[in-house]
């Protein structure tokens, strides 16, 4: 069981249970070994300690460090990938996710776990949301928020200050009960401009490379798992179909409105720099928004907290919540801009239109049957409607 719970006001509060949803835990070290293993006996060759110095792309394949040559680059270098750098072109990013957290012993015992808890107002001009779950090694606690790129926000460092002011608060215990066993410390960034679509041959960018993320998710390997079997097939069929220049390779990693669709709630759950809104104001959004999530049912709550937003999901609850808050728009309008909701009206009709072609053209697999390019461009196409409209959700929902 986890629990999402936002505080606000004087004693405002609200609380709501969920069942298998974050519910698993992955052993990076055993994953990484079975891969590994799995690999090699399928032929791969792995070089470890390799440090890419140069990618030279070639009529017939790519180059690396003048000695390995392929036909295709999969770059999975993460958000910090010298080549996505250089794709970018020094590109800022709109928002960027900073977490801190620690594993350890000492908290009451608790099997369950918090998805989001919030119980701060804005505080350095940052939202404060909460994670726990149980752990091999005790429990695992994270603190995170939404930010932008502002040179002038706080760092890592001082973000872990207030972790360790509030874990007490959060957790019910004092530091000194806690035997930490090990810390982390991150930023994911996140750019409006994803999937990155590279702009040379025989390279496709993919993970955390790509950007192919909610601005709302951590990024990694979870992020990248649900589009696992997606991006599979797309590399195999270009690579069958030699469909390998940057306008087929694009096709693979293309717009996903479902995802873009998710900057404005990244909008709402910050504050911007020199902003002013009320100190409780997105504890009290999330609050009215979730509430109406669970009035309509799993069928809407469960795809939003895996990250798989569906065009009659979100008018559901859109609806709902104006119900419940006719204000809400005018309240957030001040908070997110005039641009940012006209922008996001238009990721909102692409994720209809996705939806309605992927209900009109989703059986006609056929005709990804043909052989060459056309049937590669028609599995992509299907593809795309298919994820970018949350229609995947029942392949692993």
């Amino acid at each position: 069981m986890s629990l999402i719970r936002c505080e606000w006001g004087l004693g405002g509060a609200s609380d709501l249970y969920v069942k298998d949803v974050l519910n698993l835990g992955v052993s990076p070290e055993g994953l990484l070994d079975r891969l590994k293993a799995k690999f090699l006996s399928q032929g791969g060759v792995l070089r470890e300690g390799f440090a890419i110095e140069s990618v030279v792309v070639q009529r017939d394949g790519v180059l690396v460090n003048g000695e390995v040559k392929g036909r295709l680059l999969l770059d999975g270098m993460g958000h910090f990938s010298p080549i996505a750098q250089q794709a970018r072109g020094g590109q800022k990013p709109e928002g960027v996710c900073l977490v801190v957290g620690t594993c350890g012993e000492g908290f009451p015992e608790s099997n369950s776990g918090d998805l989001i808890y919030s119980f701060t107002p804005i505080v350095n001009q940052c939202q404060y949301f909460w994670e726990a779950f149980p752990a091999k090694d005790g429990r695992t606690t994270y603190l995170f928020t939404y930010v932008d790129a502002d040179s002038d926000r706080m760092s890592l460092t001082e973000l872990f200050g207030e972790y360790f002011r509030l874990l007490p608060e959060y957790q019910g215990v004092t530091l000194e009960d806690i035997q930490f066993k090990r810390a982390l410390y991150g930023f994911f960034p996140c750019y409006e401009d994803s999937p990155l679509v590279m702009p040379w041959d025989r390279i496709l960018a993919i993970g955390d490379s790509s950007g192919l993320q909610s601005p709302l998710s951590f990024g990694g390997f979870g992020a990248m798992l649900r589009h696992l079997d997606r991006l599979v097939e797309g590399i195999c069929g270009a690579l069958a179909a030699d469909c390998l220049d940057q306008r087929d390779l694009a096709l693979i990693q293309s717009y996903q409105p479902n995802l873009s669709v998710t900057w404005l709630f990244q909008k709402t759950m910050s504050v911007g720099m020199g902003q002013k809104i009320p100190p409780d104001q997105i504890n009290w959004l999330l609050a009215e928004v979730f509430a109406a999530m669970a009035g309509l049912g799993d069928r809407v709550l469960r795809p939003f907290l895996q990250d798989v937003v569906q065009f009659g999901a979100l008018s559901k609850t859109l609806g709902a919540a104006t119900v419940r808050q006719p204000t809400i728009a005018i309240r957030i309008l001040p908070q997110v801009g005039v641009g940012a909701l006209v922008e996001w009206l238009g990721h909102f009709l692409s994720l209809g239109m996705y939806s309605l072609l992927y209900a009109v053209f989703g059986r006609m697999l056929w005709l990804g049957e043909r052989a060459g390019r056309g049937g590669f461009v028609w599995r992509c196409r299907l593809s795309a409607w298919k994820y970018g409209s949350g229609n995947d959700y029942g392949d692993h929902g």
